[in-house]
């Protein structure tokens, strides 16, 4: 069991017609032995206190086109802060963006496995093999 307490910041948004941050937090709270404390663009205000405070930023592809501003404020944010980025691909989507992923730190599907594997990776200054980066393990 994962002793440490995760501190995620994650994109959401009010316009999310195919519900992405509800189906990511299902399955990251599926995870029984993974904690952590969430932030995310739609309830917390984006200050230099809140990044300080994050372990990570956690990009939900299927919300980029509904506000494509916020995605680059975030990775702009995260070269700043020194955080890591973890894009997570639309729901049974293998496209994403080359320019987004090429700027993430990782790029995973929906098995929440990898997901939480990424996380603890990518936060742990771990190199990232991309063991889950196909859509086989969703």
């Amino acid at each position: 069991m994962s002793e440490k307490v995760y501190k995620i910041l994650i994109t959401k948004e009010k316009n999310d017609p195919i519900e992405q941050y509800d189906f990511y937090k299902k399955r990251i709270d599926s995870q029984k032995d993974f904690s952590y404390i969430e932030y995310n663009t739609l309830e917390n205000d984006l200050t230099d206190e809140l990044f300080n405070d994050t372990d990570i930023i956690i990009l939900l592809f299927g919300l980029y086109h509904y506000n494509p501003e916020l995605f680059e404020y975030l990775l702009e944010k995260s070269d700043e802060f020194n955080i890591p980025v973890l894009l997570v691909r639309s729901y049974g989507m293998e496209y994403i963006l080359k320019e987004l992923e090429d700027k993430a730190d990782a790029a995973v599907g929906w098995n929440p496995h990898c997901i939480i594997d990424a996380i603890e990776t990518l936060v742990n200054k771990k190199d990232w093999i991309k063991p889950c980066n196909s859509t086989q393990n969703q």
